[in-house]
This record gives structure tokens, sequence and C-alpha cells, in this order.
């Protein structure tokens, strides 16, 4: 393993080791419900990472050294960049501060038990950016390849073989995905630690209005679970081409249809509640219905890289809808971006490898 790939691996690792510490303050401060939501987060991004590096390292499940290489050099380089910049913008903030521009309280613009249903909107549209990851594994990805190579070939050749773009299309969509995501959540986990640990400096005060009274405290707001339930699906399943990739894009798009569809029905229409939770009857069959349908439909549309019997077609988004209507049911502490994604990848892959 390369010293790119190894310090690549020392950032995730801190970042895992920062969740524990929030976690640990969530226990002191006795807010269980963050404290569940975080270790959860935590202890599935350390352990999807870990089992990447094992199945590379040990099992030669890939020729690659690490899972980002062709992009270690790019993600080093995003981080040079950000860190900076964040920094500017924090201390921007202080200044603010300082100054009496802004009062510190703004630290918690809003307390309300429910959100405004425009902002539970805006909270759910920001959770379709994670399609975008379909589109580069199976669409987008094929004309970066391209447009990487048509660039190389004005490069010094000991430079363009840090990148090697060439071989297996797959491969090289993959490497891309989890480089996209990977600098996302580093760039979403800065600025969420941030916003927990020193709220009076968090230069993003106007994301608090799509926070939850819950969030807006010592847990990860849904934005980072959604990160990490993405990028550690990718990071498990990714490397088994072309199921993995295949099978990814459906639990993604699974979980967020159902769970939009879910929470903006149970607003609109609901009217029998479940139990004394803020979730309704009329939500949750919404929720199982429209990823029942969401996943059949991005299956059929990805047949060409990886197609399933009728069985298959129609047994797998059954079952992935079940999951999500009885999580949902249940209510977990877990944020449902990490649980529904993480969950479903998981049970399909398990499905799909055993009886298809």
């Amino acid at each position: 393993m390369n010293v790119l790939s190894i310090l690549i691996l020392s950032i995730l690792y801190s970042y895992g080791i920062i969740l524990l510490y929030i976690t640990y303050l969530a226990r002191k401060k006795r807010e269980m419900g963050a404290f569940t939501n975080n270790l959860a987060n935590a202890i599935i991004l350390i352990i999807s990472i870990t089992i990447n590096v094992i199945l590379i390292t040990v099992f030669n499940l890939s020729d690659e050294e690490f899972i980002i290489f062709p992009f270690n050099a790019l993600m080093i380089g995003f981080v040079i960049v950000f860190f900076p910049l964040f920094f500017l913008f924090v201390r921007r903030e202080n200044i603010k501060i300082k100054k009496h521009i802004e009062n510190s309280n703004k630290t918690e613009i809003q307390s309300l038990k429910e959100l405004p249903l425009k902002y539970d909107i805006y909270r759910k549209l920001t959770h379709l950016v994670a399609l975008g990851v379909i589109f580069f594994y199976f669409t987008l990805g094929f004309l970066i390849q391209n447009v990487f190579v048509d660039l190389l070939e004005f490069i010094p050749g000991f430079i363009s073989r840090i990148f090697q773009i060439g071989g297996d299309i797959m491969i090289f969509t993959q490497n891309l995905v989890v480089f996209l995501v990977g600098i996302s959540l580093i760039g979403l986990l800065t600025a969420d630690i941030v916003r927990i640990l020193a709220p009076k400096i968090y230069p993003l005060k106007q994301v608090n209005q799509i926070l939850r009274e819950k969030e807006l405290h010592l847990r990860l707001g849904p934005h980072i679970s959604m990160g990490i339930g993405c990028f550690s699906i990718i990071l498990l399943y990714g490397l088994i081409q072309p199921i993995g990739p295949v099978l990814i894009c459906t639990s993604m798009a699974m979980s967020i249809f159902g769970d939009t569809s879910s929470n903006l029905v149970g607003r609109m229409i609901g009217r029998r509640k479940i139990r004394k939770i803020n979730k309704t009857y009329e939500g949750l069959v919404a929720g199982i219905i429209v990823s029942f349908f969401s996943g059949i439909s991005v299956l059929y549309l990805l047949r060409n890289f990886y197609s399933f019997n009728i069985l298959g077609l129609l047994l797998i988004p059954f079952i992935g809808a079940m999951i999500i209507g009885l999580l949902d049911y249940i209510d977990l502490e877990i944020d449902d971006n990490l649980s529904f994604n993480f969950c479903l990848s998981t049970i399909f892959f398990t499905i799909s490898v055993s009886f298809f």
C-alpha cells in the first residue's frame, strides 16, 4: 500500500475516532438518542473501511492498492484545498461574533419539535443528491474515463501512470464513485463536527433550519448518516462487479424514495398515528409501495449490467420494501438514512449471492 493510500486511510480513521469522541460526549450528557445514532455511524464507518482494506490487501479481491486508487492524489489535493478554505470560513464567523454582528444564540435558529413542511421538503430534496451515484456508476463514469484518457495524452508519462485510467470500466467507475462520495463525506463531516463541538463558530448556521430539535445538539445530522450509509456500502459491496454496484444503486433508490414518500405522505394526508411516534400508517404504506416500485425500476433499467430473472426482479424489491416498512414502524434511534441503506444493501447482497 502506497503512502497516499495510508495517508487517506489515516484521515478516514481520524474521523471515525472523532465520531467515537462525540458519541462519548452524548453518553456523558445523557443524550441517549444521539449516543445510539452516533455510535452506529462511527462503527459502520470504521468497520467498512477496515473490511475494504482487508479484502484488498489480504484476499486480493482487487488489484488496486486501495479502493480510492487511482484518485488518491486527487483526494489528497481536495483535502489540501478544503481545510484552509473551511478554516477561513470558521475564522470569519469567529470575527463576526467578536464584533457582535451576530447574536451567539443564533446557533439554534429553530427549536420546533416538528419542522415546517417546506423545510422537510428541502431536507428530503438534499437526499436526492445520492442518486447521482447511479449516474456516475453507469453513465457519467464512462464519459469521465474517456475525458481522463484524452487529457492524459498531454501529460508526461510518469504523471499519467499515477492515475492508471485504463482497464475495466466498472473498476474505474467504482473508484470514481468512492472518490466523489469520499470527498463529500469529508466535507460534510468536517462541518458537522464543528457544528457539534464549536457551535458558535459554525459557519453554516442556516443549515440548522432543516435540522430537527434533537439534531441541533450532539446528534450527527441526517446528511452525515446518508453520507456514511452510502460510503460504507460502496466500500463493502462495490468491489464485487457488476452485481455490487447494481444492488448498491437499488438499495439507495429504494431508501431515498421510500423515506421521502413516507415522510411527505404522512405529513400531508396522514391521519392514523403509529403508537405515539410522529409517523402515520398512511405514510408507512406509501413508503413501502413507492420503495417497491422504485426497486423494480432500477433493477430493470440496469438489466444490461446484471440481469435478474423475474423472481429476483420482484423478490428483491419486495423484501427491501418490507424491511423499509419494518424499520419505519420500529422507529429506531438510528437515522433512517443509515439503517435503510446499510440493511437493504447487506440483505440484497446476501440473497443475491445465495440464490441468484
